[in-house]
């Protein structure tokens, strides 16, 4: 029954005409010794590839810290990397299903409409996470030499439907993972035009102290 689940927050998308750099934190206090921990990510969405000199990583290892002074530290050092890649642009949620909402976390709908507040009778873009079983890089000996892995595809409003995301084996980074749901999708705009966006996905892995939620950030555009 042990194990921590992470908390997120966007930091935003670069200020560039598409925004193709997007950063986001996760935040906690671990299970186990207690230790409060906050990880920013910095995505470069047209490679799918972390930014140079990223993941910052803060771990507190003293006693009485709290998270927000990780999250703080994390920061400090994250922001001359934030400004580097020009991210300014706070960006919009277009939709979001934190882990302790009752509902579908395997599909996520939602519109991109520059008039949010006078509805829009638009079908409404789909996302879909199905889980399959992976090749474990790990030796995480959950199950024959797999663990879960996740596949994710995109159905526009036309009905056009695209493959954002297929794997054969997770990354050694992802730990022993087990299950996968969509938390939320993030965009530099909520105007009609051709930007980035990204998904991000909640991870949980088996640990020694029990189930951890962590996120990934899968990037697509519209």
């Amino acid at each position: 029954m042990a194990g921590d689940a992470a908390e997120f927050r966007s930091h935003g998308f670069s200020d560039d005409e598409r925004g193709r750099y997007f950063a986001f934190e996760e935040f906690g206090v671990e299970n186990g010794p207690h230790y409060p921990y906050s990880n920013i990510y910095i995505v470069d969405l047209a490679t799918d590839k972390w930014v140079p000199d990223t993941p910052v990583r803060v771990r507190l290892e003293e006693e009485g810290e709290t998270p927000i002074v990780a999250r703080v530290k994390a920061f400090e050092q994250a922001t001359p990397i934030m400004q580097q890649y020009q991210i300014s642009n706070s960006g919009v949620v277009l939709a979001a299903s934190p882990v302790s909402e009752v509902g579908e976390k395997a599909i996520m709908r939602f519109q991109k409409t520059s008039q949010p507040l006078l509805g829009n009778s638009a079908s409404p873009y789909t996302l879909e996470i199905d889980t399959k079983d992976v090749r474990d890089l790990n030796g995480c000996e959950m199950g024959g030499g797999t663990v879960t892995g996740f596949a994710l595809t995109l159905t526009t409003p036309t009905g056009e439907t695209r493959q954002l995301h297929d794997e054969t084996s997770a990354p050694r980074s992802r730990g022993c993972p087990l299950d996968y749901h969509l938390s939320a999708v993030f965009a530099p705009t909520r105007m009609e035009a051709q930007t980035h966006a990204v998904a991000l996905v909640g991870v949980f892995s088996q640990t020694d102290d029990g189930q951890d939620l962590r996120y990934i950030a899968v990037p697509f555009s519209f």
